[in-house]
């Protein structure tokens, strides 16, 4: 089995069984506490924004800004314990292909680090390196 996945059902998402043969997430990784930190949020929210209209409302707030995408009242643990570089690491050691491209505003190149450094690390780990590939399409 192959599975493709979009990025929001990545987050948290916990590979238990052994008869998955490969995870290629069908849009770019990054870390969402990456994105918060470094205000590359924008893209994403758009993308539901109304969603984080919904939660600005809630509580108190007129405009969509870092309190508000910080807050964990759309997806508890999306910057946290869920977050790509902690869930990503359940994939191994099964294959895991992160393709990304160099233009993506919801998933800039820079927040692939911290994924990309810990998948490598679980990959090694796990004895298997030639089972992640990163492909950077720039």
């Amino acid at each position: 089995m192959i599975i493709l996945l979009p990025q929001e059902c990545m987050q948290g998402f916990c590979f238990c069984g052994y008869s998955i043969m490969m995870v290629v997430p069908i849009i770019g990784v990054q870390g969402f506490r990456w994105a918060i930190n470094n205000d590359k949020w924008h893209a994403r929210v758009d993308s539901i924004k109304p969603v984080f209209t919904e939660a600005a409302v809630e509580i108190g707030k007129n405009n969509l800004d870092k309190e508000v995408v910080e807050k964990d009242r759309i997806a508890p643990g999306l910057a946290s314990k869920f977050d790509s570089p902690d869930t990503i690491l359940a994939i191994a050691p099964r294959p895991l292909l992160i393709l990304n491209g160099a233009e993506d505003p919801r998933c800039p190149l820079e927040g692939l680090n911290t994924p990309i450094s810990k998948a490598q690390e679980a990959y090694k780990a796990a004895n298997c390196s030639e089972n992640f590939e990163v492909c950077l399409v720039l």
